[in-house]
This record gives structure tokens, sequence and C-alpha cells, in this order.
């Protein structure tokens, strides 16, 4: 019953006489024909079957006590197992990746260094899809920006930055958002499947996405090799023909909330809730908020109002002529 564990069948025979008494003294240990009962004993205590409450004395443990905890050792044995695997698979991939262009970063100073080298290096255009989650947490400022942004610094020697923004993001991403416009960024709201930046369509950025992960270290992934950078130019082109302008005013300010365009969207196509939610990455709780709020800002009660005002409204008339 118990070779599942890996229990022998002698030990599993011992392990049943001592579990029918409280517990047993080590000189009155059962013998199982020419089987050592210490032996036995010691395959028990091994497993966590038996314990010795005191000295001389040993007892058997409820067995789904100590099946769980067998089950818990050998899923941390197997993780830990898989993590090894992992780590030797990606040193014998670093040592073959570089000669056909492709190269793993592992930790933030890696891969932030990499990165400030791409876009300092590049000449023409920077291309980039941005998504949640984000690891870095701070005070969208110009002076952080022109210190600590390589897209920013770029933008600032003249080279072109195009980003297309999945919708999920929060309102600091948001101010950060304006101050690129305002620097020159062409922006754009849409389904952005990864995370990913293009340098001079030469060279790609791929961070990991277990890296956003609690916990996780940091990898990313350089590209060089032109059959795979050009296909992802491609993917980026395509998203970004089907996205949404983010418009700035003539201050560079934003006009309004780039997500209310989509949105809006969204809604008069009769997606629900929950298929909102999806699409910009965040709970339908949030989605509710933002209808609420839209729906103070028309001054309607219900939903069926609120499709009606938009329709009516000249300003979702213009803005339905740039969505997807």
């Amino acid at each position: 019953m118990l070779q599942a564990l890996g229990v022998s069948t002698e030990a599993e025979s011992l392990y049943v006489q001592i579990a029918r008494q409280e517990d047993v003294a080590l000189d009155e240990l059962p013998r199982n024909g020419s089987e050592d009962p210490e032996a036995l004993l010691g395959e028990l205590q091994e497993l966590g079957l038996v314990i010795e409450p005191s000295p001389g004395r040993v007892r058997a443990l409820p067995l789904a006590e100590a099946a769980k905890g067998i089950r818990d050792r050998r899923v941390a044995e197997i993780d830990a197992a898989v993590r090894a695997a992992e780590a030797m698979s990606l040193h014998m991939w670093e040592s073959v990746a570089p000669s056909i262009g492709i190269e793993v970063l592992i930790g933030r100073e890696a891969a932030s260094k990499a990165m400030a080298d791409l876009c300092h290096h590049s000449q023409t255009e920077i291309a980039a899809f941005d998504r949640p989650p984000y690891v870095n947490t701070h005070q969208p400022t110009v002076a952080y920006l022109e210190e600590n942004s390589p897209e920013y610094q770029a933008l600032t020697r003249g080279v072109s930055v195009r980003a297309v923004y999945h919708p999920g993001f929060d309102m600091e991403r948001l101010s950060e958002l304006t101050l690129f416009l305002r620097h020159g960024e062409q922006a754009k709201l849409g389904d952005v499947p990864m995370k990913l930046i293009l340098i001079d369509r030469k060279a790609a950025v791929l961070p990991a996405p277990q890296s956003y992960n609690p916990g996780q270290e940091v990898r990313v992934t350089v590209v060089r090799h032109p059959v795979v950078v050009e296909a992802l130019v491609s993917l980026f082109e395509a998203v970004w023909e089907r996205s949404v302008a983010i418009r700035p005013t003539d201050t560079g300010e934003l006009q309004q909330d780039p997500r209310r365009d989509a949105l809006v969207s969204l809604l008069m196509s009769g997606a629900t809730d929950s298929a909102i939610a999806g699409q910009f990455g965040v709970t339908e709780r949030s989605v509710r908020r933002w209808i609420a709020e839209l729906m103070d800002e028309l001054d309607v009660r219900t939903r069926l109002q609120l499709g009606a005002a938009l329709a009516r409204t000249q300003a979702f008339r213009r803005d339905n002529r740039q969505l997807f």
C-alpha cells in the first residue's frame, strides 16, 4: 500500500505494527524475517513516518499527515530540479546563442546596461510595446527621465520614438506618457501582446514575462538575428496600424485619458464588463468605476442612456474615426 511513497514492503509491515501502539521501545521492535529492524526504522524515519518522542522509543505519525509531508518534500525536490535544469539549459544556451545573434541577460543591472547601450547608440528610431506589470516605481518628472530614461535621452538627440501602450497602465504611467508626448514621442493605445523594444530595426529587446513576478530575477533577451528582428518589426507595425492615436494638445498635454477612447469604442460595440476588463488588463470593478465616471460626465443614469448620449455627442463622432 505504501510503496507509492517509496516504502518497502518490510518497512510498511514495521510501520503498521508500531502504529498499533502509542509508542514502542527500540529494543522491542518486532523482527520481520531476516531484515534488521533498525535499518527498516531508519527508512521510516527518513520518510517522516515515525519519530522518537523520547530517547529509546519510537512513535508512528498519522499516515495522512506523514503522506502530506512526503508529498511536500517531493514537490520541493522536483521544483529544485526544474530550477536547476532551467539554469543548466540557460547556461548551455548562452554558450551557443551569441553566435546566432541572440543573447540572454540575467539581472536588473545587466538588463539596464544593455538597454541603455542600445538606446545610446540608436540613430533613427526606437519602437516599443509597453504594457503592465511594471517593476520600476518612480515619480515621473522631466528631471528623472533626463537622468534615467535612455528612450527620453534618445528623443533629445533627435531619434524618433514610437510606442504602443496597453490600456492597463496606472496614473503614474499616464503622467510619464504625457511627458514623453511633450518631448516628441508618437504614441498609440492598443492591444499589446508583450513587452518589446526595437532599436533601428536592427536589434530587439524582449523582457521575460516571469521577470515581473514577485521574487523573480530580471531576464531579457537581446536579439540581433536579422530574420527574427524583421519578424518583430512586422509585428510592431501591424499592431501600430490598428491602434488608436493618442493625441496631445498644442501644449503637449493629453486631450483626455486615452483609455477613454478605447472604453467608448468597446461599449459601443456591445462588449461586456468582463471583456473590457480583459482587454485593459484590469478588474471588472475598475471597468464599472470608469463607466460610472463616464455616466456622471454625460449626466445619465443607465447604460442605455449612456449609449444614446455617446452616439449624440460630436466628440464621439470625431473620435470614432480614430478607433480600431
